[in-house]
């Protein structure tokens, strides 16, 4: 997005940029740019606070009073709610699994589906409330990705059920519904924890465990497709390092 905005500019299109990484939007030069000290993939801060989201907003609008001109870089001069973790806070939703095990896929499959029916009315309650969700992806429920996440940590990788895609492909996406919807789950109860205790709790989960054991079968794969989707599409490096696997 950074570099569409130069040729946005030469159309004669005012653009202004959010930025989250300042190096990268130093060397790209925008004609206007926002950096903002936030943590990767929240350029607005934390979920549901409009007042201080419309601030970062109208901050970044702000910076088309400057005009054309050489390119300007300016930081927000706040750091998002929420930021630091909340000592106090404690997970609502009761898991009946306390980590992932090595199992047969049906044995795995069960595990996974007990978890996720403590699970999917936390999911449910937040969908309701916000009346969105971000799971969808694989077009596929959130029961059934966990069904193939099973099947190809056990060995037993099933047919794509997408003709249109490979199989490894729509895991991929089945990974990132269960995220989705296990973090939306999280934030639906009381409390303010921190991404990074949200994160911290979904990959200490049935779930979570389950998909660092994928990784491993990704990688050990022989198709460059898996391998890649392995190593860089299913755990995030801080939870890596913290599991000790970086």
């Amino acid at each position: 997005m950074s570099a569409l905005a130069h040729y946005l500019e030469d159309e004669g299109m005012p653009t202004v940029s959010i930025s989250l990484i300042r190096l990268h939007s130093e060397k790209i030069r925008n004609p206007r740019t926002q950096w903002v000290p936030f943590e990767l993939g929240r350029p607005l801060g934390a979920p549901h606070d409009p007042e201080f989201q419309t601030r970062v907003l109208l901050g970044a609008l702000r910076l088309l009073e400057a005009g054309p001109g050489p390119a300007v870089l300016e930081d927000f001069p706040e750091d998002a709610p929420g930021a630091g973790r909340d000592s106090s806070w404690r997970p609502e939703i009761a898991l009946p699994v306390a980590a992932f095990a090595p199992a047969a896929p049906p044995l795995l499959a069960a595990r996974l589906q007990a978890e996720w029916k403590a699970v999917a009315p936390w999911y449910l309650r937040h969908s309701e409330a916000t009346g969105r969700t971000t799971a969808g992806a694989s077009r596929l429920p959130i029961a059934e990705c966990l069904e193939l996440l099973a099947a190809f940590v056990g060995g037993a990788a099933p047919a794509s059920p997408d003709p249109a895609l490979p199989a490894v492909q729509v895991l991929r996406y089945a990974v990132d519904d269960v995220k989705a919807g296990y973090l939306e789950a999280l934030s639906a109860g009381t409390g303010s924890p921190s991404s990074g205790q949200m994160q911290e709790w979904f990959w200490d989960t049935a779930a979570g465990s389950a998909i660092v054991a994928l990784r491993s079968v990704l990688l050990a794969s022989e198709d460059k497709r898996s391998q890649a989707i392995g190593r860089a599409c299913l755990v995030p490096r801080a939870q890596l390092e913290r599991l000790g696997l970086a």
